[in-house]
């Protein structure tokens, strides 16, 4: 009996259940069609994020080439002059160096007093100068290890004036 109740009230009311049914998916659809729209509108904001992201990206890194071209060009210039100044200062020992071997040139120490560091003089009277100063000539032997100790320090300090001005560079760069 309730099979036929049932059929009897979808009978008499088949065009509301329709209707109920039509409805529901018309409600369905637009729901969906609503769903979509927001999760393309996404989807563009994502797209054009990301797209921003990359923009920057590639100025930043086409800023970062520019900037570290620039460097190494700072910095091959840099080495240039410096290795040029090196050069120039052991070609000049160099020229000191044939001349104390070959007699040309003899090197000579002026005699200090360590203590009070003044020079030592000839006289016992009047202040002490360069002129007057006691000195000591070297042999051709002490004399060549004078500017061996001479080329080293001119290297040495053509060494650190390139490292002062590399990191100087650097630290500007930065």
């Amino acid at each position: 009996m309730e099979t036929s109740l049932f059929a009897a009230v979808l009978k008499a009311h088949w065009k509301s259940a329709v209707a109920i049914l039509l409805a529901a998916a018309l409600v369905w659809w637009i729901e969906g069609l609503r769903w979509d729209a927001d999760v393309s509108k996404l989807k563009a904001t994502h797209t054009a994020e990301l797209k921003k992201i990359s923009d920057q990206s590639v100025i930043d890194l086409t800023n970062q080439k520019k900037r570290t071209e620039a460097a190494q060009t700072a910095l091959s210039a840099l080495d240039a002059k410096h290795t040029k100044e090196l050069a120039d200062e052991q070609a000049k020992n160099d020229r000191l160096r044939a001349d104390v071997a070959d007699g040309t040139r003899r090197v000579r120490i002026a005699a200090a007093n360590l203590a009070t560091c003044e020079l030592v003089g000839n006289s016992a009277t009047g202040t002490g100068g360069l002129g007057d100063a006691a000195q000591v000539e070297l042999s051709g032997a002490g004399g060549r290890a004078v500017l061996d100790l001479r080329a080293s320090a001119i290297k040495d300090e053509q060494v650190i004036k390139y490292l002062q001005a590399y990191i100087s560079k650097i630290v500007e760069k930065n």
